[in-house]
């Protein structure tokens, strides 16, 4: 029997337009699966929201207005952003904003950084989220985080949104952090607007202020200068899982109770974040080979007398530097290397692990769970269980 699906999704930037895609993946697989279309555009309207006619809905919902109108149609409807608190009776599918803002973490720390920032927009639920995976992954390795809480100047709703941060708050709250720092902003627009503070302020991307943002809006991140990097969600993923549940939805199944989290896709490293600023500067050539040969069996030894250095000297050099012993390092960069491989390609797991230097696939998978917190198995599939959220250690505020 086939079914009738509205999708309340504005193609308006990649991520939603690969939600789409996403959707009509399920479709193509479940020919019973039918994309109502307004025009030619597989998408309806939020101003049409009160004409549709169909047996689900898979919708962008970002604010409370938008939910309440899904919820008085009483069709079966999934929603696809965390922009506000998760209610009954719509159930999510969205990233994993924990971990995002873990890799963000990762990343910045990898790079020598000692002191960050995270900017975002603290009403919306998954900023929270986002920048509760980033503080505490900084915590455990003794780090505070400064926060920057934007506020919008305008917002303008058509066709297409638009919100402008208020960027004279902006200026004043970047200037009164002493560089070098790194940035965590939680969508990649806010990414653009830190770096054009920093231009205004005369501070250098990415030597005064490293910078990664989130969706991988490539009309954003590749037309900033210097480009952006940025962590992608797995959007396909999220729109394909959104399809199948509300497909089992208007066949009687229960909505779920927490939201379904979804592993994000990979971490885009471009010139906004790409540099070492580790204050012992002859440590920079070590790290960098040991990023790029990290899949062979490199140890310790093996560099310290490629670098002419002694072996506890190398070790004590990397914990003032980084924080860590050299074995760490190395064993992070396969980690980092392996989850790249586990989300953009489809290499066995065994195989996987041994191109990444691990020499057993046992090893393999109790190093990564041990740093990542998941198996390399659910980070294949990108479906997480809900993660127990903890409370944020106090930070400093600016505002």
């Amino acid at each position: 029997m086939q079914r009738k699906i509205a999708l309340l999704i504005v193609p308006s930037s990649d991520n939603q337009i690969r939600m789409i895609r996403g959707v009509m993946d399920y479709a193509k697989e479940f020919p019973h699966f039918r994309i109502t279309k307004n025009a030619a555009i597989p998408y309806i309207p939020w101003s049409m929201v009160n004409q549709i006619n169909c047996d689900g809905i898979i919708a962008y919902a970002e604010t409370e207005e938008q939910i309440d109108q899904l919820a008085s149609l009483n069709i079966p409807a999934v929603n696809l952003t965390l922009h506000t608190q998760p209610v009954e009776n719509i159930p999510v599918v969205h990233s994993d904003n924990a971990l995002i803002g873990q890799l963000a973490a990762e990343h910045l720390m990898s790079a020598g950084l000692r002191r960050f920032v995270f900017i975002g927009h603290s009403p919306w639920h998954h900023n929270q989220l986002r920048r509760d995976g980033f503080t505490n992954s900084l915590a455990q390795h003794g780090f505070d985080t400064h926060q920057i809480d934007v506020e919008f100047e305008s917002v303008i709703r058509e066709d297409l949104s638009t919100r402008r941060i208020n960027q004279a708050d902006l200026l004043k709250a970047i200037a009164a952090i002493p560089t070098p720092f790194g940035v965590f902003a939680a969508h990649d627009e806010f990414s653009y607007e830190v770096v054009e503070a920093c231009k205004a302020l005369n501070r250098v991307v990415p030597y005064d202020v490293a910078v990664i943002g989130v969706n991988d809006y490539k009309l954003i991140c590749e037309s900033t200068e210097p480009p952006l990097s940025s962590i992608a969600q797995n959007s396909e993923r999220i729109g394909y899982l959104a399809a199948e549940l509300v497909d089992q939805l208007i066949n009687g199944a229960e909505p779920t109770a927490s939201p379904v989290y979804v592993t994000p896709d990979k971490l885009i490293v471009r010139r906004s974040s790409d540099f070492l600023a580790l204050e012992d500067s002859d440590l920079i050539p070590i790290v960098q080979y040991i990023r790029e040969e990290c899949h062979r069996p490199i140890t310790v030894t093996d560099l310290a007398e490629r670098f002419n250095l002694g072996r506890k000297t190398l070790d004590e050099r990397f914990k003032a530097s980084l924080g860590h012993t050299v074995s760490k390092e190395i064993r992070l960069s396969r980690i980092r290397t392996a989850r790249e491989l586990l989300t953009t390609t489809q290499m066995r797991i065994i195989d996987v692990g041994f191109s990444c230097g691990f020499d057993s696939t046992s090893g393999f998978v109790r190093a990564f769970r041990e740093s990542t917190g998941y198996t390399p198995g659910q980070i294949r599939l990108g479906e997480n269980q809900p993660r127990v959220e903890i409370e944020t250690s106090p930070n400093a505020h600016i505002k």
